[in-house]
């Protein structure tokens, strides 16, 4: 008899905050209290919590604000949204297309990555992701109650070697695939880049203290109200009951995770998660269950942390190792916690 398979597809965060407020109010009195909006931008929830003592309707207002930049940036960079940059990208057929700065100074900042990993993690992903679909994998469990399988080895290596970060040519603001077949997905960078920019913003409206929370992608605004940092927990990987394993101290921070347990599917005792091997199309299995960044960019904890976990434990730590002002956590199958040198300092004794 086949055995059971057990799907589960997760967009749960793997980080979870220390204390962390869902509020929303609305009037206009002056607020006193934490407040929190979340949209749903990047198939994820967004939640955005200003610490700031501000008025009902100026804190509103700030919150619209975010949430068009985010609206702004998923018409922009998406890979699925038609009309996007990146989807004109992709559909272009090789030819040149000229797309908005902000999305070459993206590109830009992650072809660094891909060259500096010799192509670990790689944006021209985008056949094999597809291939993969992980997002679709849920629908089809929980709507159409099928199974999913993983694509054929033949249609994989059919894809494989379009996937190469090489064939991207930036020319101004005009960006090219040499090879007509590729395509880019700027899932591991894209998050980071946007909540960079909401910091930004929030910056520019005086705001002191806050938290933006991109699906997981934590991106803290200065200290608490009373001066102290934020704590921030990184789970335990597959834990129900959001069990921290490690909680951290750290303001003026980005704290990102990538790890199995995020979207995946188990058939027939194998876990396949979203985390491509650039090399073999397949899951990465490198005995490692997640890895988490905390650095001043999201943007670059968000690549690294694809990156370090595709390199691997001791790869990728001396990648973080060799970086400045760039620290990580790394959780092997065995629970283990393998930390870099310079985390001791935001290490919060239990």
């Amino acid at each position: 008899m086949k055995a059971k398979s057990k799907v589960s597809i997760l967009t749960s965060l793997f980080i979870t905050l220390s204390p962390i407020f869902s509020l929303l109010l609305t009037g206009c009195g002056q607020n006193t209290t934490p407040m929190s909006q979340t949209g749903i931008y990047f198939d994820t929830a967004i939640t955005i919590t200003i610490y700031d003592s501000l008025p009902i309707d100026r804190s509103n207002e700030i919150f619209q604000q975010c949430f068009s930049l985010c609206q702004n940036y998923d018409k922009m960079l998406s890979r699925t949204k038609e009309d996007s940059d990146i989807w004109k990208i992709n559909h272009a057929g090789g030819r040149p297309v000229e797309v908005h700065p902000e999305t070459v100074q993206l590109l830009q900042k992650a072809l660094h990555y891909c060259a500096e990993t010799d192509g670990a993690v790689d944006i021209t992903i985008a056949p094999l992701s597809a291939l993969w679909n992980f997002s679709s994998a849920n629908l089809t469990i929980t709507e159409q109650n099928i199974s999913p399988m993983p694509p054929a080895q033949s249609q994989i290596q059919k894809l494989l070697p379009h996937v190469d970060y090489r064939n991207v040519h930036i020319n101004g603001t005009t960006v090219t695939l040499s090879d007509p077949d590729a395509a880019l997905d700027l899932g591991c960078i894209a998050k980071g880049y946007i909540a960079d920019r909401l910091k930004e913003y929030l910056f520019s409206q005086e705001i002191q203290s806050a938290i933006i929370d991109l699906g997981g992608n934590l991106l803290t605004l200065g200290n608490k109200p009373d001066g102290s940092d934020f704590t921030l927990g990184i789970r335990r990987p597959f834990d129900a009951h959001n069990t921290s394993m490690v909680s951290l101290s750290v303001s003026d921070a980005s704290l990102v995770s990538s790890g199995v347990y995020e979207r995946y599917y188990e058939l027939d005792g194998v876990r396949y998660h979203h985390l491509l091997n650039t090399a073999t199309g397949l899951p990465e299995n490198n005995g490692l269950l997640g890895v988490t960044i905390l650095s001043a960019s999201s943007a670059e904890g968000d690549i690294l942390s694809t990156a370090c976990f595709l390199l691997g434990l001791e790869k990728g730590m001396a990648y973080v190792e060799s970086l400045p002002a760039v620290e990580a956590v790394f959780i092997t199958e065995d629970y283990e916690i393998h930390t870099s040198s310079g985390l001791s300092g935001f290490l919060q004794k239990r």
